[in-house]
């Protein structure tokens, strides 16, 4: 089944970062200048994950991956 959730952000961020935990069972988005936790989303992840984004204005996505841990997240 498919899991879908609306994550709004109130202030203005540069960068957002996003960090599946699949075997915890979390996904997390995060500011990624401040190292805080905006939402984490909870569940049994039993298939492959498939990542989708829009943006509610129109404007420029960059995607990055590969980024090391960030350290907030390594002693959670």
């Amino acid at each position: 089944t498919g899991v879908m959730s609306d994550v709004r952000v109130t202030e203005h961020l540069a960068r957002i970062g996003i960090l599946l935990d699949y075997s915890g069972g979390r996904l997390l988005f995060f500011n990624a200048e401040r190292g805080l936790v905006l939402f984490t989303i909870r569940h049994k992840f039993t298939d492959a994950a498939y990542p989708a984004f829009a943006l509610e204005k129109a404007g420029a996505l960059t995607l990055r991956t590969g980024m090391e841990l960030p350290e907030f997240v390594k002693h959670s």
